[in-house]
């Protein structure tokens, strides 16, 4: 009989791409699946899309909630727990795999209380609100980065460090941007400036005020600044005469990867995760009012190997900013000994490593 595993967690797109990318693989190795997300999260759209099934419950987020809020989404927690275990017992599910997030809560409270066995994805360098909570109870516990085993104290000994799962198709694709031939040091340096898939207003701000003296640099940009501000980053390039490029989505991120010198971006797990698949060298402004310090501890997770610099996303001036962004454009050899040490500290295998795992963990066949 096949491994019945539940896949739990969502919210937010940094907990879906993981949670498919491992559904992708279990089920290529023949595992009956079920998604458990929240009615309000991306999961609701992304996850049918991918071909899954999916389950919604009333799970609601409590950081950053007023005390109302935080009274309703615990009495919501007890209801969708109860409903979680319904589901776990009807399904007869051998494993549940929290990938984190509010909406990961339910079902994995559901398989503490009904001793399943239960393995955490954690792909941030600082543990989330979710996993932390439920760290005690996993059975096994795959880090995206080391600084998350160290992060969890005596629960270390549980934890494996794998790396961020990715999708396939992502994978495939930057392997084969990567084996693209790179262009000599005498042309213009390229500059790839992105903020997550909705855009970043501070880099695009920082980004605007430094149009003119990247044009007389002669620096190519392309620039994925979010639908709100497209057309204003836009004119302020034009106006200054820079060669760039403005999108507010860009669906061939590695091939953007593959064409620039330097990547300027936030630090969640997914980016650093492919600018070390990329093996591009990165300055990065990780965003700093959500959560626990993810951002910070993930960009530190890059910058320690010497592949990035980090800047305090708080307070961070248009001259401090311009002055870390020249110092590495004006050192091409400094960027490529850069993007090596990036590529020599990417996890390529973490999606088949934590899917082998987790079938072993569900007891199922290999």
């Amino acid at each position: 009989m096949n491994a019945r595993i539940a896949i739990a967690g969502g919210g937010t797109g940094g907990h879906v791409t993981p949670a498919l990318a491992l559904g992708e693989a279990l089920r290529e190795r023949g595992a009956e699946l079920v998604f458990v997300g929240a009615e309000r999260g991306i999961e609701k759209k992304l996850v049918p899309d991918a071909g899954f099934e999916l389950v919604l419950l009333d799970a609601r987020p409590l950081i950053g909630r007023g005390i109302g809020e935080r009274i309703g989404a615990l009495f919501a927690l007890g209801r969708a727990t109860l409903a979680a275990r319904r589901l776990l017992r009807e399904r007869r599910i051998q494993l549940v795999v929290s990938v984190g997030g509010y909406a990961s809560a339910p079902a994995a409270f559901a398989a503490a209380l009904s001793r399943i066995p239960l393995a955490l994805v954690n792909t941030d360098a600082v543990p989330g609100a979710a996993n932390r909570a439920m760290a005690r109870f996993a059975t096994r516990i795959f880090a995206g980065f080391a600084g998350a085993q160290e992060a969890l104290g005596p629960l270390g000994a549980r934890t494996v460090v794998t790396g961020v799962p990715l999708r396939r198709a992502l994978r495939e694709k930057f392997a084969d941007a990567a084996s693209a031939a790179r262009a000599d040091a005498s042309r213009p340096a390229h500059l790839f400036v992105f903020g997550g898939s909705l855009g970043a207003r501070q880099i695009n701000e920082l980004m605007i005020a430094l149009a003119k003296p990247l044009a007389e640099a002669r620096v190519e940009i392309f620039h994925q600044t979010g639908e709100a501000d497209r057309e204003r980053v836009a004119a302020a390039y034009q106006e200054a005469g820079a060669r760039a490029e403005v999108v507010a989505f860009e669906r061939e991120m590695p091939r953007r990867y593959a064409w620039a010198d330097l990547v300027v971006c936030r630090a969640g797990a997914i980016s650093v995760a492919e600018l070390a698949l990329a093996g591009r060298a990165a300055l990065l402004v990780p965003l700093g009012h959500v959560g626990g310090g993810e951002q910070f501890a993930n960009a530190r997770e890059l910058e320690r190997t010497g592949a990035a610099r980090v800047l305090n996303s708080r307070d961070l001036s248009a001259a401090d900013f311009s002055s870390a962004l020249f110092e590495l454009l004006g050192d091409r050899a400094r960027l490529a000994e850069m993007g090596a040490k990036a590529a020599a500290s990417a996890k390529p295998n973490a999606t088949s490593e934590i899917a082998e795992a987790c079938l072993a963990l569900a007891g199922g066949p290999r």
